[in-house]
């Protein structure tokens, strides 16, 4: 309720405020003065305390300064209200489709399928078409520049924000429609938007449930596609604003990725225009094989995809969460292994580290409240994302600080049901745990309380506002590194992360990576790193650190390429991977030690596709702006 009174017209024989007709106007102007006094007040506090004091004047220029000075008040009061508004565009734009989808099926007759299948094919064809004529344009010009989308690379998840300035860049904001679903009982496109029939998946099961899209899709439109119907990508990925595209043709984890892999290993079907302005089409276990596992961590190098077809799972409506307290890094280790290398592993398996040493091991499986499971049966339901709740990460931390808890068979101190939307974008509010450092109050409960229901800034927002002047000087004061290797190397990377980042928490993901020969693409692990017995595949850990490090936090220098690189270094001789999201500071003969370029190379010279004139390099469109690697590429 508002703090003053409009008065009765009459008030003023009874000593209140005289009527006039320029009341109104003072009240109003004296709540726009009491308004805006507050808004300079609460400017001024997140001046002083939502910017690092200790940053080094010698090794930081003025303009980061000043814009770590001004970051928090620039995310609460501009950058989180645009992200909310964003969100609700999208949620709009979906329902709105849902609506039109929803109307058109109940008008319709079973008669009238056929021609709704074909107004949706046609509708899907239009829109590559329009990608297929400004290729030929590109084409008729005389190719004299490579291609890229033109999609903004400050919309995208990865940390860069340029290298596409002298590219011909193709629209292809446009492919953003989901195109059908099919439930797994042969209805395919009954809760799409339409679809788009090709033939059966070879070697996918009958009865697979499975979802085809294009590639601007979301994860969060998914989500709210899905999970109304008892279904979720195989592997969903945690954030939401991230492309169906981007995680099948860069990179794409989850806490299932212990049993399903990457989410590369859960996609049936590609479509994509090569740069002749081709339609060509890879389905797993299909006539094109190579093409087909070329693709995943291509990044866009052999061309632009139109269209994919992903595997779904049918689940429940919560999630059966344990939670397990480590002690050590080999305990923690072991932990992991015991539930990820055997034959009944939970569907969910993850780790938070707080500090080298201390660590909770997450374990989820789906469950219903009328499940049989007597241990789920005694769980209270934790609904974790509601905007005032504490950040997730906040609360397994609790788990630790809190006295010995008991242990269950399984070692597990905790067991609770979270409903699956709330488990699957159970870090988004958090933006994992980057936004305390970037609004240190954030997880206050006056700030959830008031400011909370406008959501987390979305990371593309954070890109444009930062710039390239201060995203190159945040290179040396903010580390965003993820270390793929095998599981049996955990310890040691937890202790070489300590060392060279001193970022907590660490988040650690076991993931799958298949071995398949010559078609193993990018990602081959080595022999000794297969499991035992006729597994083809290998169990790695993903080790991700987000964060300031510790020497910038207290103010001493800190070396981004020097740390950064004897990471890459480490992982490369142990044969695990780097996320190429990620600062990269490898050298062109290193990135290419760590990747296997042998099935992409042969893809992008294949006569027909003729990628490389037209395309960059994986490793030109990932590597680091900011370092200068002259002297080690000299070696």
């Amino acid at each position: 309720m508002p703090d003053f009174i409009i008065p009765d017209a009459d008030a003023d024989e009874d000593g209140g405020l005289p009527s006039s007709p320029a009341l109104p106007l003072l009240l109003l102007a004296v709540a726009i003065l009491k308004y805006t006094s507050l808004f300079l007040v609460a400017l001024v506090f997140l001046l002083g305390v939502g910017a690092p004091t200790n940053l080094s004047p010698s090794s930081f220029g003025w303009q980061f300064r000043l814009a770590a000075r001004l970051r928090t008040p620039i995310l609460v009061f501009v950058v989180v209200p645009l992200s909310y508004l964003r969100w609700v565009y999208g949620e709009c734009r979906g329902r709105l489709r849902d609506l039109a989808r929803s109307r058109s099926r109940s008008r319709r007759s079973n008669d009238d399928e056929a021609e709704k299948e074909k107004e949706i094919r046609e509708g899907h064809e239009r829109r590559v078409r329009r990608v297929i004529e400004q290729i030929e344009e590109w084409n008729a010009g005389g190719r004299k520049s490579k291609l890229r989308t033109a999609r903004p690379t400050w919309m995208g998840m990865s940390v860069h924000i340029s290298g596409k300035e002298d590219s011909h860049r193709i629209d292809v904001g446009h492919l953003n429609h989901i195109l059908s679903v099919n439930e797994g009982d042969g209805s395919e496109g009954g809760e799409g938007e339409g679809e788009v029939k090709g033939d059966d998946d070879k070697g996918t099961g009958a009865g697979q449930p499975s979802v085809t899209v294009e590639p601007g899709v979301t994860m969060g439109d998914l989500t709210r596609r899905l999970l109304p119907l008892g279904l979720m990508l195989d592997l969903h990925v945690e954030m939401e604003s991230v492309t169906v595209g981007g995680a099948a043709m860069g990179f794409g984890i989850e806490t299932n990725s212990h049993s399903s892999g990457f989410f590369q290993e859960t996609v049936l079907e590609y479509e994509l225009v090569d740069s002749r302005g081709n339609v060509r089409v890879a389905r797993r276990g299909g006539e094109d094989d190579e093409l087909f596992y070329a693709l995943p961590w291509s990044h866009g190098s052999v061309g632009f995809l139109t269209r994919l077809k992903v595997r779904c799972a049918r689940v429940k409506p919560y999630v059966n969460v344990r939670y397990i307290p480590t002690s050590s890094p080999e305990e923690l280790t072991e932990t992991l292994r015991r539930f990820t290398e055997g034959e009944n592993c939970p569907r969910f398996v993850e780790a938070t580290l707080f500090d080298r040493d201390r660590a909770v091991v997450q374990l989820g499986d789906y469950c219903d409240l009328d499940d049989d499971d007597a241990r789920a049966k005694r769980s209270p339901v934790h609904k974790i994302n509601h905007f005032w709740k504490p950040f997730y990460y906040r609360y397994v931390e609790s788990l630790l600080d809190a006295s010995p808890l008991p242990r269950d068979p399984e070692g597990a101190c905790r067991s609770e049901l979270i409903p699956l939307k709330h488990y699957a974008h159970r870090f988004t509010r958090s933006v994992f745990w980057e936004l305390e450092d970037m609004i240190p109050f954030s997880n206050h409960p006056l700030y959830r309380a008031l400011w909370g229901w406008l959501g987390a800034p979305e990371v593309g927002l954070l890109k444009l506002f930062q710039g390239p002047v201060i995203r190159r000087a945040s290179v040396e004061a903010h580390v965003v590194q993820e270390s793929i290797a095998p599981l049996r190397h955990l310890a040691d990377c937890i202790r070489g992360f300590d060392g060279w980042f001193g970022v907590y928490p660490l988040l650690a993901f076991p993931v799958r990576v298949y071995d398949r020969g010559d078609a193993s693409g990018f990602l081959r692990p080595r022999r000794a790193d297969l499991l035992d017995g006729d597994k083809k595949y290998g169990m790695y850990v993903d080790l991700g650190a987000y964060g300031v490090p510790r020497p910038v936090k207290s103010g001493r220098p800190w070396s981004a390429k020097s740390n950064v690189r004897a990471m890459e270094e480490w992982t490369r001789e142990r044969g695990g991977f780097q996320a190429l999201y990620t600062d990269v500071f490898h050298t062109r003969r290193e990135f290419r030690e760590m990747f296997h370029h042998g099935l992409l190379d042969r893809v992008r010279r294949r006569e027909g596709i003729d990628a490389v004139d037209a395309f960059a390099e994986v490793y030109d469109r990932v590597r680091s702006r900011y370092a200068d690697l002259e002297e080690e590429e000299r070696k």
